[in-house]
């Protein structure tokens, strides 16, 4: 199984609806049981908590369910296993890159790299301390990522699909 994880500072709102979204999309494809998915943040200040209730909001509006997301802190052991880490930013880019130990373009990189619409470095803005237009902007931006990372996974290759 493929693994991938979404990275943002807090792990409440960008990377928990890059996770959502993408489980759906993973789903409707046909692809849950070939690849999983989670999150997490670069920075612990909210670990177990839920969802920013923007992000939620965001979801409900845009017609992804939510999952019962807790906030966790990536570690060094987390990124064994992780076959594709996409940052929400430059700045957790290179934390994420200082706690691998170095670059790995194949395997850390930025999230909107799947966004057709991106330019070369563009990020996932954060909406935290922003109202619902903020949040709902980060997920029309979140779900051109998905989408775009999903159609890049190829066909299914279950066999018996």
């Amino acid at each position: 199984m493929k693994r991938i994880a979404f990275v943002c500072l807090g792990n409440i709102c960008r990377s928990p609806m890059a996770e959502q979204i993408t489980h759906r999309l993973l789903e409707e494809a046909g692809r849950a049981e070939e690849v999983s998915v989670e999150s997490f943040g670069t920075a612990g200040y909210h670990v177990g908590e839920p969802a920013d209730p923007g992000t939620d909001a965001a979801l409900a509006r845009g017609g992804w369910p939510g999952r019962g997301h807790r906030a966790r802190r990536l570690g060094r052991a987390d990124l064994t296993g992780l076959d594709l880490i996409l940052c929400a930013d430059e700045q957790n880019l290179k934390d994420v890159i200082s706690l691998a130990g170095g670059p790995d373009p194949d395997r850390i990189r930025l999230l909107r790299s799947y966004d057709p619409t991106a330019p070369e470095g563009a990020a996932v803005p954060d909406p935290w301390g922003r109202d619902g237009a903020g949040f709902d902007e980060c997920l029309e931006i979140v779900e051109r990522a998905c989408r775009g990372l999903v159609a890049s996974l190829g066909p299914v290759t279950s066999p018996d699909r």
